[in-house]
């Protein structure tokens, strides 16, 4: 784990997701912090990768948007607190890509 800048800390590794149960491992190009099949997350960091956050609720994808830089973002509620904030999509991870299908059922909501 390297620190990268003061609000951001590089931490990539396995977990179970808390939605779905899939076991996800780390990402090729960049830091997971959300399920590939399903897109849930978990409100563990107040900076990404701080894991500082004492809420630990479930972060519930609610949307997206295409960013002009960093591609497709995934907007994310937390259940528990409401904090709301974004991650990027992976769709181009070696290992296991973000689920297009996942990311258009938002829409549907």
């Amino acid at each position: 784990m390297a620190l990268e800048s003061p609000r951001f800390r590089k931490v990539n590794e396995s977990f179970a997701c808390g939605q779905c149960g899939f076991q996800v491992q780390p990402a090729t190009s960049t830091c997971r912090d959300h399920c590939p099949k399903c897109l849930w997350s978990r409100h563990v960091d107040e900076n990404p990768g701080d894991r500082q956050s004492s809420c630990g609720g479930m972060l519930r994808p609610v949307g997206y948007e295409k960013h002009p830089k960093k591609g497709w973002m995934i907007s994310y509620v937390c259940e528990l607190c409401g904090m709301a904030r974004t991650n990027r999509f992976l769709e181009a991870d070696g290992l296991a890509p973000d689920s297009f299908d996942a990311l258009l059922k938002l829409t549907q909501k």
